[in-house]
């Protein structure tokens, strides 16, 4: 169970100076029903809690059907005043059942099996899941099997991940992953910057104003 989050009142009155809850209609799909929230909150959903790690503190930006975390951190500065510090967002697909947004175009990630000296091709990448092309049965067992096993982003960013099999279908091998936390953000920095690109117009439309 996660410790109860504790906060003086001080980063109370921080936050409602900092961020107030805004709701902003999208101008350019001109859709009354899509609509980005800007909140705080000390609640992390039991969904992402071990995606973000041991962030109490969490941003949520509702931008149109996703969900993003942010983990949020506060520090005083030289001057006694709190500074808040984002970092890299989970995002959530709300759309249906809520779970984390999955980028189904991931052709340019990779899996090296250096037990095999092979490499798989990624057909889809989530925080947590992936699915793989199989190349074979017998090859995909192996590949289960393997202690030495690297994904590897376009960007040249490497993680080792402990894969565990799902289902397989359609020449697919679906699997969740484990990383570690460091490697992880460097994940949902891929992932996040890939949605931004994908959805830049509900981007464009995401507004937050301070409280006065």
């Amino acid at each position: 169970m996660m410790d109860e989050p504790r906060l003086s009142a001080e980063e109370l009155a921080c936050f409602s100076e900092l961020f107030s809850p805004t709701r902003v209609g999208t101008a350019l799909t001109n859709d009354p029903l899509i609509n980005h929230v800007l909140t705080v909150t000390t609640e992390v959903p039991q969904v992402i809690a071990s995606i973000l790690g041991k962030a109490k503190l969490t941003l949520l930006a509702e931008v149109g059907p996703y969900k993003l975390w942010f983990p949020l951190l506060m520090r005083v500065d030289d001057f006694g005043q709190f500074q808040p510090t984002l970092g890299v967002p989970e995002v959530l697909d709300a759309s249906g059942v809520e779970r984390s947004w999955r980028l189904t175009q991931a052709d340019d990630v990779w899996i090296f099996d250096h037990d095999q000296g092979e490499q798989w091709s990624v057909a889809s990448l989530s925080s947590s899941g992936m699915a793989i092309r199989a190349k074979s049965q017998q090859q995909f067992k192996q590949l289960l099997g393997s202690k030495d096993l690297q994904l590897q982003l376009p960007n040249g960013e490497t993680m080792r991940v402990d894969i565990e099999p799902i289902r397989s279908e359609k020449g697919l091998a679906f699997v969740k992953f484990q990383a570690e936390t460091e490697e992880r953000e460097a994940l949902r920095q891929f992932l996040f910057s890939r949605h931004r690109s994908q959805h830049a117009q509900l981007y464009r439309d995401l507004r937050y104003t301070q409280a006065t």
